[in-house]
């Protein structure tokens, strides 16, 4: 009998694990603190080094989630292959949230809230979309998600990646076009992933060089995010707001001063909500590969962070 070692420190345990020992009937599934330290895959999310250091034989970690920063924080043992949900149907709850967002910045729907409470009725004019350009940082699979939905709503949309990505619609940029990307755009969509060289890329100077009353939307990681710098923005005027998914500390404290922002919306890190079955449909066929050839499929590039 095979041995997984199972860890989730925010996911509810008992849910993963009926269907999952329903697909592998065969496995003995040892969930976090009880371990078998001769296990060879971990499937996990958010472990600690505890977790690591208990199990010195993996050799594959899978990751229930798309982000996998918090795996690759740890000490983890010499070639292990990291594995990352690819969708797991958060693409679709994503691309929801961040045409939400959009829709609301750009039919200025904030304003005639504030008209409801003052018991005001006044039709204020249509902007023109043309002048709502919108960016996307990062055209991994959710990425790209977002980005055609925004061009469904006739947005005019553009997309930056390390490397270039050709979709129909959007005008993309490559890592080297990130100043003309993001004078180009008007809101700011973050997706990327989190690593040395993108935390802190959401800083006073690169969102300076947006467009005129621009807006952020943040479903990526909190890290991205200079928070103070975005505050600054908004007070000198330059930033109207922002849409937040994401902080740098989770849960956000109660006397963070982005609460007191009304011009930044916070949700709890709920943007896209990782469902299990179709991780799982993910997940199962990956650990069968491994007990039955010894190999996986789709490991992240552990050096670049994605």
């Amino acid at each position: 009998m095979h041995s997984i070692a199972f860890y989730s420190r925010h996911a509810e345990t008992d849910l993963w694990l009926t269907p999952l020992q329903q697909a592998l009937p065969k496995a003995a599934i040892k969930v976090w603190p009880d371990y078998d330290e001769s296990a060879t895959l971990a499937l996990a999310w958010a472990p600690d080094q505890a977790f690591i250091d208990a199990h010195p034989h993996l050799k594959v970690i899978i990751n229930m989630g798309a982000g996998v920063d918090a795996v690759l924080a740890l000490r983890l043992p010499k070639d292990v292959a990291v594995i990352r949900v690819k969708d797991g149907g958060m693409a679709v709850q994503l691309a929801e949230y961040c045409c939400e967002a959009s829709i609301r910045f750009y039919r200025e729907f904030p304003q005639y809230e504030q008209q409801r409470q003052q018991h005001l009725w006044q039709n204020n004019l249509l902007n023109d979309r043309a002048k709502y350009p919108i960016g996307v940082m990062g055209l991994g699979v959710l990425g790209e998600k977002i980005a055609q939905a925004l061009r469904f709503f006739d947005f005019p949309v553009n997309g930056w990646s390390h490397s270039r990505k050709a979709i129909d619609g959007v005008q993309c940029y490559d890592g080297g076009e990130l100043e003309a990307f993001l004078k180009a755009s008007r809101l700011l969509i973050c997706v990327l992933p989190l690593t040395d060289e993108t935390r802190g890329i959401l800083n006073y100077h690169h969102l300076s060089l947006l467009q005129t009353d621009s807006y952020l939307v943040n479903v990526a990681r909190g890290g991205h995010l200079v928070e103070a710098d975005l505050i600054k923005l908004i007070h000198e005027g330059k930033m109207r707001g922002a849409t937040l998914d994401v902080t740098q500390h989770e849960p956000l404290e109660h006397n963070d001063p982005l609460w007191d922002m009304p011009q930044i919306r916070i949700t709890p890190h709920i943007a896209g909500k990782t469902q299990i079955d179709q991780v799982l449909a993910q997940v199962v066929p990956q650990i069968n590969r491994w007990f039955t050839e010894q190999r996986v499929e789709g490991m992240i590039n552990t050096h670049k962070g994605y």
